[in-house]
């Protein structure tokens, strides 16, 4: 399979895992009353769009400059810690800051709990991908 198919595979399926996150966070949060389309369309929506500028503009580059620099994939569990902690810390700072502003604490905990989740999903995307490429 070609790369950049990899790369999108990768990314939809990270987005899924962290739409699958916080449906099922918003589902069991009030056993299931108030759960409604619109819900998971605004989550699903405002999370598609930060979490592809992040797969782009920061997961995607700061793998491959790990990869080159520790010369291979050789301790795997580097990678998903990169995307889902150190790469979302700005994520984490923003939401945080949002607290009592825009935001209840519970709606921001689960936004950066989904980032996380989308994170390690890529990164450990990543590492599957390039183990068969390199293979």
């Amino acid at each position: 399979m070609k790369t950049i198919l990899k790369f999108v595979l990768n990314a939809v399926v990270a987005w899924l895992v962290g739409c699958l996150f916080i449906t099922a966070t918003l589902y069991f949060s009030n056993s299931g009353a108030d759960f409604t389309l619109t819900d998971i369309m605004g989550f699903s929506v405002l999370s598609i769009i930060a979490s592809g500028i992040l797969m782009l503009a920061v997961y995607t580059p700061s793998l491959y400059w790990l990869e080159r620099r520790q010369g291979g994939m050789s301790p795997r569990h580097r990678f998903p810690l990169l995307t889902g902690v150190i790469c979302n810390v700005p994520v984490f700072i923003i939401f945080a800051l949002l607290i009592d502003r825009k935001m209840v604490a519970t709606e921001a905990l689960g936004f950066m709990l989904t980032f996380l989740i989308i994170g390690v999903s890529f990164g450990f995307g990543f590492t599957l991908a390039q183990l068969k490429r390199t293979s």
